[in-house]
C-alpha cells in the first residue's frame, strides 16, 4: 500500500501542471517593465529659474482673497507691489513653503505640448493620455521654507528632475500607469554632486497616467456622485474657501501649465469626464501648507510633507482645509483638505 500510493504521488506530480499565471498579470508586468525601462532611462531634465520674489509675491497676491491674514507668510503686505521693500536690508529671504512650486515649470514651447496642454517630458505616451497629480513629498534642508542668499553673485539656480518609478495598476480601459518623478532644487547646481546635501528642497511627484475615455464614459463619470470617506478626527483649526474660476486661470498662468482640465469647463466635462474645472495638484498642496505654516510656532518649521490625493477638487465648490497636531508625537501634524460633501479630497502629514 504505502508503495503504491508513493508512485500515485509521484505519478501525480508529473502529470499536473501548474496554475497558469492570469493574462492581466502577466501584460501588466510585461508593460511595467517596457514603461519603467523607457521613461527612468531618460536623461535627467535640468531646469534653471533665477528666483525672482515677483513670483512669489504675485502668487501671494493671488492667494490673499481665499486665505485669512493669519495665512499669510510673514513680510506679506497686499497693499504693498514692491516685496523686496520689507526685506531689502536682509541679507537672506525666506521663499515661503510650497512656493517653489511655481518655479522650475518644464520649459517647452507651445508646439510641443500635447492635445489636453500638458508636456510630454515625463509622460509615458500611448495609450496613456491622461494625467492627473496622485501625490507626492517634500522635504526642507533648511525646515521653515527655503533660504536663499540674494545678496550673493550666484547665477541662479537649478533644478534637476528625473522619473524614479514606474507601477501599473488595474487591468482594460482601467490600467493606469503611475509615474514617480524625482525633483532637486540647489543654489548651486555645480556642487551637488560633490555635496548632496546642498540640494534646498528634494521632492517627488506621484502622475497618474490613464487611457482616454470614450464620450459615454465621460458623461457617465461627470454625472457620478461622490464616494464620501469622512475623516474621524476633528482640525484644531480650519479654513474654509471656494476656489474661483479665475483663481485657477491665474495659478496655470504663474505654474506656466496649460493643462486644459483647470482652463476649459466643456473639455474638463466631455473629454476627461469632470463635472468641472479641477482645482490644481500644487494649487491644493500650497494651500495645505500655507494653513499648515500659520499653526507652527516661532521656534518651528516644516521639515518634510506627505500627502495622497485622494479625490478631485473643483471649482466653485467649497473646500476645507484642516489642521491637527498629532497627541502623542508633537513634531507630527495631519493635514487634510475636505470637499463640499465632506469626504477626503487630500490627506497629507507634515514632521517639523
Amino acid at each position: 500500500m504505502k508503495s503504491f500510493a508513493v508512485k500515485s504521488l509521484q505519478r501525480s506530480l508529473r502529470t499536473s501542471t501548474p496554475n497558469p499565471i492570469p493574462k492581466s498579470i502577466t501584460r501588466c508586468s510585461s508593460t511595467q517593465a517596457s514603461l519603467y525601462k523607457k521613461l527612468t532611462s531618460r536623461p535627467p531634465n535640468r531646469i534653471f529659474d533665477d528666483l525672482s520674489p515677483m513670483l512669489s509675491h504675485r502668487l501671494n497676491v493671488t492667494l490673499a482673497d481665499f486665505l485669512p491674514p493669519s495665512c499669510y507668510p510673514r513680510g506679506f503686505d497686499r497693499n504693498n507691489p514692491n516685496p523686496n521693500v520689507e526685506r531689502r536690508h536682509a541679507r537672506y529671504r525666506t521663499l515661503p513653503p510650497g512656493h517653489h512650486l511655481v518655479y522650475f515649470p518644464t520649459q517647452v514651447p507651445d508646439s510641443e505640448l500635447l492635445p489636453d496642454g500638458t508636456d510630454s517630458v515625463q509622460s509615458p505616451g500611448e495609450p496613456f493620455v491622461r494625467r492627473m497629480w496622485a501625490g507626492g513629498s517634500l522635504k526642507f534642508s533648511y525646515g521653515d521654507g527655503v533660504r536663499f542668499d540674494y545678496d550673493s553673485d550666484s547665477d541662479g539656480f537649478w533644478c534637476e528632475e528625473q522619473v524614479t518609478n514606474v507601477a501599473m495598476k488595474g487591468e482594460g480601459d482601467n490600467e493606469k500607469a503611475f509615474v514617480t518623478i524625482e525633483r532637486r532644487i540647489s543654489e548651486d547646481y555645480s556642487k551637488r554632486d560633490e555635496v548632496p546635501s546642498h540640494d534646498a528642497i528634494i521632492e517627488t511627484r506621484d502622475l497618474v497616467f490613464m487611457k482616454r475615455k470614450s464620450v459615454a464614459a465621460a458623461k457617465e463619470a461627470a454625472t457620478r456622485p461622490d464616494k464620501v470617506v469622512k475623516p474621524a478626527q476633528e482640525p484644531d483649526f480650519s479654513v474654509s474657501m471656494t476656489p474661483t474660476k479665475s483663481l485657477l486661470a491665474r495659478f496655470s498662468g504663474l505654474s506656466f501649465n496649460a493643462h486644459f482640465i483647470h482652463l476649459d469647463p466643456q473639455y474638463a466635462r466631455e473629454v476627461e469626464g469632470h463635472r468641472n474645472l479641477l482645482v490644481h495638484g500644487p494649487l491644493s498642496l500650497i494651500l495645505m501648507l500655507s494653513v499648515l505654516n500659520s499653526q507652527l510656532k516661532e521656534n518651528e518649521g516644516i521639515g518634510s510633507f506627505d500627502y495622497r490625493n485622494l479625490a478631485p477638487l473643483y471649482a466653485n465648490e467649497e473646500m476645507k482645509i484642516c489642521v491637527r497636531r498629532d497627541r502623542e508625537k508633537r513634531s507630527r501634524f495631519n493635514v487634510w483638505i475636505k470637499k463640499s460633501g465632506g469626504g477626503y479630497a487630500v490627506k497629507g502629514s507634515a514632521l517639523v
